[in-house]
């Protein structure tokens, strides 16, 4: 027991050590992009969902991660639709369920680096990235947009770093368009569109809109003006078309979805943990020595050769002993033992060390006493003498 609190001990000195370096190491930051609106890496969204509701006092944000289309028959008539995506892969259901949302008096902001292709033809879409398309306009680090509209103030500049916030519109239907923003050469990245009795609103800078950059300067201000081309109605905030469907695929999700039956679970595993832990020193009696088992087979031997020679079955007992000899030559020195004759016992001798003379003997008296019909306790004494000289030697 004192040697399982000692490693006890040193495993708990070790955790308590690496909890401190941990804590007194500089916070390391996750630079993914994730646009996740619980994540408060930098670029993660956890900012702008924490300030929507000041945006859009009195109304509701909803998040979600499900398609448009799976959305569409539970969206106010008026409610926003709001998504931020590096790429947005609607599909064209998807599409036609937020455009059909728009022209019946909703509204969208969209913001992407890329339109899926079902959109982009429908609404005659095109993006480009000028750290591609035109290398030399990437001279700094730093990039700036600005607001179009003069009652937005259209002289300020909003920086930011430059390759996140490349693309930008090549194309779109001027006649229903109106440019919200441009960056520093001029090229749109924000506009609006008239669809019906609604307005969407497409950007192509979805990363200003993260934490780094809402948390620095007065970047807000762009955020705040850039969505105030929306309503005031509630906002309907799905990140499907970043991080998928972000549910729990094990078979358990029943279980880990619901509160109840979750909080159950885990405290069976944790009772679980906390058994095993106070059961891992082995409970078990003292076995007892048991001593070996005895080889009672030379006793009973014994006990059988007692009572052939009491009975005076001399012969019965000799030919046993005979038989058992020649079994033992046969099976050890592979020589047929039918015929005693001087070959097999030139033979014999060779194969056991034997001298031909000690041999012939043996054989001689085993060869009479297979003949006799009775021998004497003489003859048996000398047979068994003659065979455990033979065996004997072969040790």
């Amino acid at each position: 027991m004192k040697k399982d609190w000692k490693y006890i001990l040193y495993i708990s000195l070790a955790f308590g050590l690496f909890v401190v370096v941990k804590m007194l190491s500089p916070r390391q930051y996750d630079w993914t992009i994730t646009l996740a609106s619980e994540d408060k890496n930098p670029y993660g969204t956890y900012a702008l969902n924490d300030v929507l509701p000041d945006l859009f006092p009195g109304q509701e944000v909803h998040h979600s991660y499900l398609t448009l289309y799976e959305l569409k028959d539970s969206l106010h008539r008026t409610g926003n639709i709001f998504i931020l995506s590096q790429r947005f892969g609607a599909e064209e259901a998807d599409t036609k369920a937020l455009l059909n949302h728009v022209s019946e008096g909703g509204a969208a902001f969209v913001s992407a680096n890329y339109f899926s292709e079902a959109m982009a033809d429908t609404l005659k879409l095109g993006v480009a990235d000028y750290m591609f398309n035109n290398i030399l306009k990437a001279t700094t680090d730093t990039a700036t947009v600005h607001f179009t509209n003069p009652v937005l103030d259209s002289a300020r500049r909003f920086a930011f770093k430059a390759d996140n916030i490349h693309n930008y519109f090549t194309r779109f239907d001027t006649t229903r368009t109106t440019v919200v923003a441009k960056n520093q050469e001029g090229d749109p990245v924000t506009i609006r569109i008239r669809w019906g009795k609604g307005n969407l609103i497409l950007n192509t800078t979805p990363l200003v809109f993260t934490n780094i950059y809402l948390l620095a300067a007065d970047n807000h201000d762009f955020i705040a003006k850039t969505l105030s081309y929306l309503p005031q109605n509630d906002i309907e905030w799905t990140e499907f078309y970043h991080l998928g469907r972000r549910e729990i695929q094990t078979p358990l999700r029943v279980i880990l979805t619901t509160e109840p039956l979750s909080w159950a679970y885990y405290l069976t595993l944790i009772a679980l943990l906390l058994f095993m832990l106070f059961e891992m020193k082995r409970k078990q009696r003292i076995i007892p020595i048991q001593p070996p088992l005895a080889n009672t087979t030379l006793e009973f031997v014994g006990t059988i050769g007692n009572l052939y020679y009491q009975s005076h079955e001399h012969k019965n007992v000799a030919m046993k002993r005979i038989a058992f000899l020649l079994e033992n030559i046969r099976s050890r020195y592979y020589i047929s033992t039918q015929l005693h004759d001087p070959g097999f016992i030139k033979t014999l001798s060779r194969k056991t060390g034997h001298s031909e003379e000690s041999l012939l003997n043996l054989f001689t008296l085993i060869d009479a006493i297979q003949h006799q019909d009775a021998i004497s306790k003489q003859q048996l004494m000398e047979l068994n003498k003659k065979i455990d000289a033979f065996n004997t030697a072969l040790k």
